[in-house]
């Protein structure tokens, strides 16, 4: 999701990844897998065949560590600051774990698609010493957004694929 925020002379753009699962109901669903796996997990052993049991247990474990770490990374926000001298990149989730600045001039912008599209396309902000990828957990239509937005702020964006129509 791509969010614009104005002020001044300071705009800032947050950038969040889509979310269809929220971690409520990520736990659901840990709880309902626990649930199910057990029972028939018991029920064999009753039967006899006890050696299920702790395959079920590493794989409720192992399903519910998963989920936590891919439903964690839905929540990793990117926010970009523009002044009127310098960009700065503040990326993390829950609090602030990486932080990179840019001089606004002299920064270019480079939009880079693939050949058929196959893959989400890749916005890079580039000044001759420092590259730094904005948006990676963006889907396409987000990055076409974002693409848009950094036009209406006065940037050229470089394409690598110059001779296509725009999306």
């Amino acid at each position: 999701m791509v969010q614009l925020e104005g002020h001044e002379h300071i705009t800032t753009i947050l950038l969040t990844p889509n979310r269809s699962l929220t971690w409520a109901e990520a736990k659901w669903i840990i709880a309902l897998m626990v649930a199910v796996v057990m029972i028939i997990a018991i029920a064999w052993t009753f039967v006899g065949a006890w050696v299920v049991l702790p395959f079920a247990g590493i794989e409720v474990g192992l399903f519910a560590l998963l989920m936590y770490k891919v439903t964690r990374s839905t929540y990793l926000k990117q926010i970009v600051t523009f002044t009127d001298q310098l960009i700065t990149i503040e990326m993390g989730i829950d609090r602030r774990q990486s932080t990179e600045s840019l001089p606004r001039f002299g920064t270019d912008i480079y939009y880079s698609e693939t050949d058929r599209n196959w893959h989400t396309p890749k916005i890079t902000m580039h000044n001759g010493i420092k590259r730094v990828q904005i948006g990676q957990f963006l889907n396409a239509d987000d990055m076409v957004i974002l693409r848009n937005e950094l036009e209406k702020l006065g940037f050229p964006i470089c394409r690598e694929h110059w001779w296509r129509g725009r999306q």
